[in-house]
């Protein structure tokens, strides 16, 4: 799956990545929000990568997990991932200096909508700390509304150590 958006492109990760995608996983700024302690050297982060190709492998055609590289076109270099890396929960990141600059929304609008037209009648849903400010107004501008509230998931998300909000993207 390729998108273009006004500024970006969205590309499926692969090997290639590993550099920019060991910055990605072993910045703390960006594992804060996430369910993996930060990658503590390039090693680890290439087992990830790795685990992450062979998942994105053998999922399932009728619930498929798509990983997409972020990138700034024309630049290949990836900045963020975006995709469902569980069967239909969205999940995005950006390394920290491309943060406020609206490019995690248009990475999710542009990957909700071409996930929408390849999987017609499937819903999308994302799970977030209430707490993640940023991430709680990117979900409520691409059109998700919360579905409901778990208290007690922490173990689910490293540093979280409160309640989950779990927001669907309703199909109308």
């Amino acid at each position: 799956m390729f998108i273009k958006t006004n500024r970006l492109h969205l590309r499926p990760i692969n090997e290639e990545d590993l550099i920019a995608f060991h910055a990605l996983q072993s910045n703390p700024e960006v594992s804060k929000w996430t369910s993996q302690d930060p990658s503590p050297n390039l090693e680890k982060s290439s087992a990830r990568l790795d685990d992450l190709l062979i998942s994105l492998n053998i999922s399932p055609p009728s619930h498929p997990l798509i990983v997409l590289a972020i990138t700034i076109s024309p630049s290949p270099n990836l900045i963020g991932l975006v995709g469902t890396f569980r069967p239909r929960e969205i999940g995005y990141s950006l390394l920290p200096e491309f943060w406020g600059k609206g490019y995690a929304q248009e990475a999710c609008r542009g990957f909700c909508k071409r996930y929408l037209e390849c999987y017609p009648g499937q819903q999308l849903f994302a799970k977030v700390d209430p707490r993640n400010g940023a991430s709680v107004g990117c979900l409520r501008r691409c059109g998700f509304t919360i579905a409901s509230v778990e208290e007690g998931r922490a173990e689910d998300f490293v540093g979280v150590l409160g309640e989950m909000e779990t927001w669907l993207l309703r199909v109308l």
